[in-house]
């Protein structure tokens, strides 16, 4: 019975069991940590309310299929079930749930203790590869330009520094000019 019930919560992602509480599985999303540079994929963990719910009309349809059997005797079935594991929890403290977790009773209240669950997809590196003479799209302030025109762009800027510096030396030559005819105009008389 207790295969049948994993495999309810592993595909409906809940599971009420009468007289104890109900698991459902929250999903964390796939992350991306810019820091590190990398990307996690979505995490699946079994979580525990303490909440009393009978199971839904779709548990006892599941659980029929799966055991052969008629709605009423699934549930009759399921009910012994979930007592057995209620009256275990009581005289052993914690009971295993294979495929689930262990429910452990410590001073009349019950807590959780999820499975671990496997990680099918590892944590994967991710960083920009980026090839020489190969275009590629920069993103410049709102603007995404290729890395082609960002060349030409600051290609063209470091030529006109180049060709300008001889304006800031004729300016400051005829500054220097002035000034010594200011002197001898001045001081010459």
């Amino acid at each position: 019975m207790l295969n049948e019930a994993a495999k309810y919560l592993i595909q409906y992602k809940q599971l009420a069991l009468p007289g104890i509480g109900n698991f459902y599985v929250e999903t964390r999303p796939a992350q991306i940590d810019f820091a590190s540079r990398s990307i996690t994929s979505k995490e699946n963990k079994i979580e525990f309310s303490y909440d009393k719910h009978e199971p839904e009309n779709s548990f006892y349809s599941f659980l029929a299929r799966e055991i052969n059997t008629n709605e009423a005797a699934a549930k009759l079935a399921f009910t012994e079930f979930a007592a057995r594991l209620k009256h275990e929890l009581n005289n052993k403290k914690n009971v295993y749930l294979k495929g689930i977790g262990t429910l452990v009773k410590q001073s009349g209240v019950i807590a959780f203790e999820p499975e671990v669950m496997p990680v099918y997809f590892p944590r994967l590196v991710a960083e920009k590869i980026i090839r020489k003479n190969t275009a590629h799209t920069v993103r410049v302030g709102e603007d995404e330009r290729t890395s082609e025109e960002m060349l030409t762009v600051l290609h063209q800027a470091q030529t006109l520094k180049k060709e300008k510096w001889w304006l800031a030396a004729g300016i400051l030559a005829l500054i220097g000019i002035a000034a010594i005819i200011f002197y001898y105009a001045v001081y010459n008389h």
